[in-house]
């Protein structure tokens, strides 16, 4: 239930913001992040060792900004991360550099 609160947060916050979809993260503290808890591990199996390209397949899971935060949460489980919510919005961040919404 908690989860869920922090996930509509996010969304909402996210929601709100129209010309930078995650005003308050912080892309290179994501990118610290996403590499701390190497998030690519999964990735990089499904995508035949560049990790990356999961972002800008033409046929990605998510496409739009609430998308990606909700996706950020499922996945932290895979790697055993408890990510804060400012946390989820760096990262998110960071991933726009591949997913560029606006």
């Amino acid at each position: 239930m908690k989860k869920m609160i922090i996930v509509f947060a996010l969304l909402s916050i996210a929601a709100t913001a129209s010309a930078d979809p995650f005003p308050k993260g912080n892309a290179q503290t994501g990118q610290q992040l996403f590499e701390k808890y190497d998030c690519n591990s999964c990735h990089n199996s499904m995508m035949g060792g560049d990790g990356n390209r999961i972002f800008t397949r033409v046929d990605r899971k998510r496409t739009s900004p609430e998308g990606l935060v909700e996706q950020i949460s499922m996945c932290s489980g895979n790697v055993n991360a408890h990510l804060t919510p400012q946390e989820i919005q760096d990262i998110a961040a960071y991933l726009n550099i591949f997913y560029k919404f606006k």
